[in-house]
């Protein structure tokens, strides 16, 4: 989200650009998992592709699962859940 915001500020000094050029080099700064789907949706404006990425990044963070660090053997393994009591 802050590349957006550092794009927005840039955007604002660099108006003699053209939106399409400005809109291509947004796009080729992103990482490129997301350079390409953005790419895909060929945004016509700034905010548009603005949007798309903000959707994939929240798209992206709730895939992504906690995971904890074990310092002993330096494994990562998903978190453990309480297991439910059973009562018999």
């Amino acid at each position: 989200m802050e590349h957006i915001e550092e794009i927005q500020k840039l955007s604002i000094r660099v108006k003699y650009i053209p939106e399409e050029h400005r809109i291509d080099v947004f796009i080729g700064s992103l990482k490129d998992n997301i350079n390409q789907e953005v790419h895909l949706w060929e945004p016509d404006s700034l905010d548009k592709a603005f949007k798309l990425v903000r959707k994939m990044e929240s798209k992206i963070m709730e895939t992504r699962k906690p995971a904890t660090h074990n310092h002993k053997d330096g494994n990562v393994a998903a978190p453990s859940h309480p297991q439910p009591t059973r009562f018999t």
